[in-house]
């Protein structure tokens, strides 16, 4: 009955709880920004050091929940028509991220040209052919564009390697992936001391988050996983959540255990709650994570994630009574992005290819 469950949640257009997840890392990089802007020219208590991890933590359960969900898409291509179709999900992926990041990347320029935000042709050059995760733009505002750049890189190769391995060989593929990153980092931690700062941002040290939310969904097609049950308990996904909202604080400020262990436990904390939460959404938390508001701010959390580095600048002092506002301003200009370029986009997309929905992600 669960394992019938379970291939029928494969099969479908939306997960249960997925939007819910999205609102979740979102806010976290949200708060966890509005932390920074706040402790800049202040002496906050003890709890603004768990706060102001939560960015990065929210950019790993996007990885996490990227992996999952693409590999799930494409092994549904691959089990529907034999094959992947490579192109078309190049192209559905360039109409999801493209459009709007283009309209972010102009009005920065637009501002930029105004002397309003700090941007050089360099960072501008780096963030369209994302490369940031490699080459620093130089920019508050384009900064956080790494994280993009390593999304788009993997969308790049994983599919390829996907498709050549095929599905029973791409699980172990993953989970050599996955123990390959940790093993790369702690190599770049001592070998390049200058290239520490950038070990949290590289493509090839990262990987391991994508390829636990990818291998998931790879073992999620064998219905006796002991892992997956593992993982799915109530207790361990309760545990995810504590690690990810509070234990990560401790662990990323003791950088060779974050960089050998933290990364990766870290994304498993991820996908221990994702799974818990895509197979139990009629409990209370799993009502709350499909409630419409939190569902709805999922649904604009792409946009959210790119406007509210524009508001969130912690490069001045800032009053604490402005930092509300500036959220709400983040909030705003992240639902008009979606309102008037992704959602356009997406429809546009769906005349092109009937039978896809408008909110596919």
């Amino acid at each position: 009955m669960l394992a019938a469950r379970r291939l029928e949640l494969l099969r479908s257009n939306r997960l249960p709880s997925l939007d819910g997840l999205r609102a979740l890392a979102a806010l976290m990089v949200v708060v966890g920004h509005a932390g920074k802007v706040l402790q800049v020219g202040r002496h906050l208590p003890f709890g603004s050091g768990v706060i102001d991890v939560w960015g990065p933590v929210g950019v790993t359960v996007f990885f996490v929940l990227s992996g999952f969900l693409i590999t799930r898409l494409l092994v549904q291509d691959h089990r529907e028509s034999a094959t992947i179709h490579l192109r078309a999900f190049y192209v559905r992926r360039a109409f999801r991220i493209l459009p709007a990041y283009w309209v972010y990347i102009a009005a920065i320029a637009v501002m930029a040209h105004g002397h309003l935000v700090l941007a050089s042709p360099s960072g501008f050059t780096r963030s369209l052919t994302f490369t940031t995760d490699y080459l620093n733009p130089h920019s508050w505002v384009m900064s956080h564009s790494w994280s993009l750049s390593v999304e788009e890189q993997f969308y790049l190769v994983w599919p390829i390697l996907l498709m050549a391995a095929g599905e029973k060989r791409a699980r172990p593929v993953a989970q050599w992936l996955i123990v390959i990153a940790p093993l790369l980092r702690v190599f770049t931690f001592y070998a390049t001391p200058g290239l520490r700062p950038s070990i949290t941002a590289m493509f090839h040290l990262r990987a391991d988050a994508l390829m636990i939310g990818s291998w998931a969904a790879l073992e999620s097609l064998r219905p006796d996983s002991r892992v997956l049950a593992f993982l799915r308990r109530p207790g361990v996904a309760l545990g995810g959540a504590l690690y990810c909202l509070l234990l990560a604080a401790v662990v990323r400020r003791l950088q060779p255990v974050q960089v050998a262990f933290g990364y990766t436990i870290e994304a498993a904390a991820a996908c221990s709650v994702l799974l818990w939460a895509v197979e139990n959404p009629r409990t209370l938390a799993g009502r709350l994570l499909n409630w419409a508001p939190l569902v709805r701010l999922g649904v604009v959390s792409y946009s959210l994630y790119l406007w509210q580095q524009l508001w969130l600048s912690h490069e001045a002092v800032t009053a604490a009574w402005m930092v509300p506002l500036l959220i709400c301003g983040a909030v705003l200009c992240a639902e008009l992005s979606y309102r008037f370029v992704e959602l356009p986009m997406l429809r546009f997309r769906q005349s092109c290819e009937p039978g896809v929905p408008v909110t596919a992600p």
